[in-house]
């Protein structure tokens, strides 16, 4: 492993944003590396590059230490990609680092929806490619430490946005649906969607989901990162097509 550390930010308790980048050809970890620091330089923050060439050794220290973003090959010569991001999604539970995965071949999107990549780029990888990945992995961790507050029962209680499932309405309240648990308060859901981030939207006029939590998406339903299956009622299914092909995953 190779580790490189760049400031371009000069005031002081600036967080470190930490890039891995994982791939057998030592060429291309070279060339991001590049792209990724000249990135940091040109939108002044800290930077610290981490580079690996092999899967196993990547896995190694990711139980060890975190990233913010990981460019990861598919086409690694041990341990394939894919693999590398079941272990980190499923073995490690690490879900809020950004994977990017790169490949010469354009045919595993499907094989990677459930891993929650932010993005699938095709070598050579270019410039403005690495940039738009960055952008959009630290508009997506801001977007995680935003906070859902509510009152039930007379106490005020908060939930990151990050870790809500789904809002399910039952009558006048409204469970709000995290893989832990479930929270009960009142309130309606067309009064409660203005408020949520674009990354939320509903399915039913009972349902509003995460896009964050959704794992597989058909015709008339949805499945959850929770296991959950809601389905998607007729009068919503062409707006939700809509949204989900719309939707930018990093902002």
């Amino acid at each position: 492993m190779s580790v490189l550390t760049l400031n371009f930010f000069t005031q002081e308790g600036t967080p470190v944003y930490r890039v891995g980048i994982c791939d057998d050809e030592k060429n291309t970890c070279t060339a991001i590396e590049k792209m990724v620091c000249e990135y940091a330089k040109q939108n002044t923050f800290t930077l610290e590059t981490f580079i690996w060439h092999t899967g196993e050794a990547l896995c190694e220290a990711l139980a060890k230490t975190t990233l913010d973003l990981l460019f990861l090959d598919i086409e690694l010569i041990t341990t394939s990609g894919i693999a590398v991001g079941r272990y980190i999604r499923n073995e490690l539970e690490y879900h809020e680092m950004g994977i990017v995965y790169i490949s010469a071949k354009s045919s595993y999107a499907m094989e990677l929806f459930k891993i929650r990549p932010l993005d699938f780029l095709i070598k050579p990888v270019k410039y403005e490619d690495v940039a738009q990945m960055i952008a959009s992995a630290r508009m997506l961790a801001r977007r995680n430490k935003l906070i859902f507050e509510y009152r039930t029962k007379g106490n005020y209680g908060t939930i990151p946005y990050k870790d809500i499932v789904c809002f399910i309405s039952d009558n006048k309240k409204i469970n709000v649906m995290t893989s832990a648990s479930a929270i009960v308060f009142n309130g309606r859901l067309r009064d409660l969607l203005p408020q949520l981030p674009d990354n939320f939207i509903q399915i039913h006029q009972s349902y509003i989901i995460n896009l964050d939590h959704m794992l597989s998406c058909k015709y008339d339903s949805v499945k959850m990162s929770d296991g959950t299956q809601l389905g998607i009622s007729q009068p919503y299914r062409k707006e939700v097509r809509r949204q989900i092909a719309e939707f930018n995953w990093g902002e």
